[in-house]
């Protein structure tokens, strides 16, 4: 047979050497080796079945009929058999020396060839179990001791590198008495010099001391000295706090007296500003007035004598069927438009007194407002509600500004329907009641009022329509006004106008007052 595998282990079972890397730092644990191998016996354990592993080593043996050959293995990872069955002994030598268990030498043989030898000559003789069983045992306990030889040579070279070290050990052991003696020497040498040190430490201490006591006193100087400079400083602090305070005082009254004067300026400049503005008014109303009076004189003489001749020509022209009526009446419109206009003209250039007339306002309000026609698309809601509140204003006067207001947010809607709005168009009317005043609020969700357009609206003749003269809400406030009221008016671009109109709660104006 042959050692197809081998293992050594050291005194705790764990193998240093093998021809399988990976045997390499197993442990054995079986019972046998520490109870039989490690008390010097060579244990032997015979297997049968074998599976090949791809690291075993390559064995050549003879056959059990002459012929030589080579055993073909498959992989045995999935547990495969080898194509010839294998008979092989497991074989545990120890390694001892002086009585010291040193470790174990495991070798696998291969014995399949002796034993197909054997199972043939079995097959032919005669001889009776035992003795082929005995013979069995003879032959294999022969190879055992061949291969138990190769391994003791072996072992020798590993003994003497053993010896090597053993020698090199007393080499260190030597070494290290005489590097103790070198330390001892060495640590006497250190003793002597601690104590020099101990002594310079204790007259470092005793300086230290010293020099420790000198600077507690001038601590206590320095302590003394700086209680004094606190005392001091504390005494600056409170006059410097002292004058400061007086300083803030003097700096807010002169702060104070300066944002007075700004403010006083600002009215100032605020009124001055409103003083030129309404004298420049009150010079182009005094300019419209008088051209006014004198075109509103050349133009209807004109305009009367032009509507008596459309009169004439109607007359002498209504039974011929000349197909002239609608001309005359477009012409007959013109006519009365203008005369309108040059109306307006006056009214708003001339100061007439006010016809005060003390009526329940609710009343008023409504009737006016039932009056009005609104248009296709809006909305129109009525919650004013003044709780039977009596008040005296001129009625004609301002139902020209309710008018006014009314029809000014029913065009820009509608003119925002023309132009294809899909919104829904609300005008709403509502009303307030405080202790000094009546406010009415006309609010509608129209296209509104652009920002630079909104400051331009009270100022006479300025117009974004395309009819009229731009007299309609400088005659509102000009009558507001007159009645000791105003009206206020906020936009916002694409979410309506909001128009507040308010009057005393009195007898009118002060001008109405008079007139009274």
């Amino acid at each position: 047979g042959n050692v197809y595998r081998y293992r050594f282990f050291n005194p705790d079972g764990i193998v240093v050497v093998a021809s399988r890397p990976g045997d390499l730092g197993r442990r054995k644990t079986d019972p046998f080796f520490f109870d039989v191998v490690r008390q010097g016996e060579t244990y032997v354990e015979f297997v049968r079945d074998v599976p090949y592993h791809p690291e075993d080593i390559v064995v050549n043996i003879d056959t059990a009929d002459g012929r030589e050959g080579r055993y073909a293995f498959r992989s045995g990872e999935d547990g495969a058999t080898p194509t010839s069955r294998e008979f092989v002994a497991e074989v545990y030598v120890p390694v001892v020396r002086d009585g010291r268990f040193l470790g174990a030498i495991e070798v696998y043989v291969d014995a399949s060839g002796l034993a197909e030898y054997l199972n043939y000559e079995v097959s032919q003789a005669t001889f009776g179990a035992g003795a082929m069983l005995g013979f069995l045992v003879v032959s294999f306990l022969y190879i055992i001791r061949r291969n138990i030889a190769d391994r003791n040579r072996q072992l020798s070279t590993v003994q003497a590198a053993h010896d090597s070290l053993a020698f090199a050990e007393e080499e260190v052991m030597r070494l290290n008495t005489d590097l103790e003696k070198r330390v001892e020497e060495r640590t006497g040498e250190l003793a002597k010099a601690n104590e020099a040190v101990k002594a310079i430490n204790e007259d470092l201490e005793r300086r230290v001391e010293e020099r420790t006591e000198q600077i507690s006193k001038a601590n206590d100087q320095l302590y003394r000295l700086n209680e004094s400079m606190t005392r001091l400083n504390e005494s600056l602090e409170q006059r410097v706090e002292e004058r400061t305070a007086g300083m803030n005082k003097a700096n807010e009254e002169v702060m104070k007296l300066n944002e007075e004067l700004e403010l006083r300026v600002d009215e100032r400049t605020q009124e001055l500003h409103a003083a030129q503005h309404d004298l420049l008014r009150n010079e182009r109303l005094a300019a419209l007035g008088q051209l006014t009076a004198t075109v509103s004189h050349e133009l209807r003489n004109p305009l009367g004598a032009i509507r008596t001749a459309i009169y004439l020509i109607s007359g002498r022209t209504k039974e011929k069927g000349l197909g002239v009526e609608g001309a005359l009446e477009r012409a007959d419109r013109s006519i009365t438009r203008c005369d309108n206009i040059i109306t307006e003209l006056l009214d708003f250039t001339r100061t007439t007194d006010l016809a005060l007339e003390s009526v329940p306002f609710d009343d008023w309000l409504s009737s006016v407002l039932d009056e009005q026609s609104v248009p296709k698309g809006i909305a129109f809601e009525n919650q004013v509600s003044t709780q039977g509140l009596e008040i005296a204003f001129d009625q004609d006067r301002l139902r020209r500004v309710i008018i006014n207001v009314f029809n000014n947010a029913c065009e820009a809607m509608n003119e925002e329907n023309q132009a294809g709005g899909e919104k829904d168009h609300v005008l709403r009317a509502t009303s307030n009641v405080s202790d000094d005043r009546l406010e009415v609020q006309f609010r509608d969700n129209g296209p509104g009022i652009p920002a630079d357009i909104l400051e331009k609206i009270f100022e006479p003749l300025y117009s974004t329509k395309s009819f009229g003269v731009g007299l309609g809400l400088p005659t509102v406030r000009q009558i507001m006004r007159q009645h000791g009221g105003d009206i206020d008016i906020t936009s916002t671009p694409g979410d309506g106008t909001n128009v507040l109109l308010w009057l005393p709660r009195g007898s009118g104006s002060a001008d109405a007052e008079q007139a009274a």
